[in-house]
């Protein structure tokens, strides 16, 4: 009698649990789907209003920064004019200079770029976090809004449209500045009659688009935007197209007597970003298009980042959040392998400055599980588990001679190389669990007045 109705009490516990989750379940998906009816939303009204007919001729990219890009700006934003313009097309470059953060000298130093026209424009008082702001031409934000035009196309100008962001209570933080760049520059000037250049790109203060096919070194003086633009214009039915992030340690160098940082691809990873290099792009549960090298459709990614940024301005990890709402709208989407975006980690060695000081590179792969965390409450794991996955890579196990292929790459295979990345699978492996499991404790909240700012 007593087993009875202990087992009838377990089959009612279990049974309470399962409703639990199957309720929680449709909850997430039930905000997906708003979340995804939204950017849908936004994208028609885009193409209503510019009558799907966007400029081939320009590119047009975004970037926001904070303390720290006055290291790799001088050195990327040219970069990447010097690359559009060698595909033949030009740049509309936009950099939000997030809550009061001003780096004049690097900004004056584009005005001496051949054929370029830095336009500086101004945000008014950030009423709320999620709220976007109007943007003026003017430092004391008075007058008529500044609303983005099309230029004639025989002036072949690249513009450079810097937004100074004022400093406030609501602004500081990444998808901030991106929800007044997206949601008030580019959608009100859409509004009033202007017509986008085709494809936009994201990208981070550091990033180089430079090419590395299968198992070849980094070609560095490489032109990967042009091979990136020359694949999306072939297959006109993708949407978004990402490069394949590419983890690299940075270091100081003088270019045309300016101090900058810059990749150094010699140096060794940490273990996580080394397995994240590895795994990029390859395998399913590591599918996310960076932050910091997307191209894609222009009324789709300002679709997607309006819709993020009005709704979870605690969000630190846009581009994942971007890449789910992406692919559960059906836009179609893809990683090209052959371009590599750089993202900047720390050394072995580096050491945060808190008290006490922590490893530098723990601390980062920190902040990105956190950040999924949140985006996985939010729309549930199953919504979620394809784009970006932070559990057992079961790949190792079902596709093990690739997966050891891409551990070796185009290194020599002797007994010390298979030891040495068998000890750094080993570590990235036991160090990414308790990770995990402090970040499960701990995840990102997304909504709310109160939400931190994140970069």
């Amino acid at each position: 009698m007593f087993l009875n109705n202990l087992l009838a009490t377990s089959d009612c516990t279990s049974n309470f649990f399962r409703k639990e989750r199957l309720a929680l379940r449709r909850k997430q998906d039930i905000i997906l789907e708003a979340d995804v009816k939204s950017v849908l939303f936004y994208r028609a009204w885009i193409q209503a209003k510019t009558n799907n007919t966007f400029d081939s001729t320009r590119i047009l990219g975004i970037v926001a920064t904070a303390k720290g890009a006055e290291n790799y700006l001088p050195y990327t934003i040219p970069k990447i004019i010097q690359q559009i313009s060698e595909i033949g097309m030009m740049a509309d470059i936009v950099i939000g200079l997030n809550n009061g953060f001003e780096c004049p000298t690097v900004i004056n130093r584009f005005s001496l770029l051949t054929d370029v026209q830095v336009i500086h424009l101004y945000t008014g008082e950030k009423l709320a976090n999620n709220i976007p702001t109007t943007i003026f031409d003017n430092i004391v934000c008075k007058g008529e809004p500044y609303y983005l035009s099309n230029i004639e196309v025989q002036k072949s100008r690249h513009r450079i449209f810097v937004v100074h962001q004022k400093e406030g209570q609501y602004a500081a933080g990444k998808i901030r500045v991106l929800g007044d760049i997206y949601g008030s520059l580019l959608l009100k000037s859409i509004e009033n009659g202007w017509i986008p250049p085709a494809i936009l790109m994201t990208f981070d203060a550091e990033s180089q688009f430079l090419i590395e096919r299968k198992y070849s070194k980094i070609e560095p003086e490489s032109n990967g935007l042009k091979l990136i633009v020359s694949h999306m214009k072939k297959h006109s039915k993708i949407d978004i197209l990402g490069t394949r992030n590419k983890f690299t340690v940075y270091q100081k160098c003088t270019v045309d007597e300016t101090e900058v940082l810059l990749p150094n691809f010699s140096e060794e990873l940490p273990p996580i970003q080394w397995f994240m290099d590895i795994v990029y792009g390859r395998y399913s549960g590591h599918q996310c298009k960076p932050g910091g090298g997307t191209f894609g459709r222009t009324d789709i990614i300002v679709s997607l980042i309006a819709v993020i940024s009005e709704r979870y301005p605690g969000i630190r990890g846009e581009d994942s959040q971007l890449t789910i709402l992406a692919k559960h709208a059906d836009f179609i989407g893809d990683i090209f392998l052959d371009v590599i975006s750089t993202n900047r980690t720390p050394s072995l060695t580096d050491m945060t400055i808190d008290n006490p000081p922590r490893k530098a590179w723990v601390e980062q792969v920190y902040r990105w599980i956190a950040s999924n965390q949140g985006v996985k409450l939010l729309y549930g794991e199953h919504n979620i588990k394809m784009i970006s996955d932070d559990g057992f890579p079961w790949f190792t196990l079902t596709q093990p001679i690739e997966f050891l292929k891409n551990v070796i790459g185009n290194e020599k295979v002797t007994l010390y190389t298979v030891f040495k990345r068998f000890m750094f699978l080993v570590i990235a492996f036991f160090t990414s669990r308790q990770i995990r499991k402090i970040s499960i404790k701990n995840p990102d909240i997304l909504q709310g007045s109160e939400v931190k700012a994140f970069w």
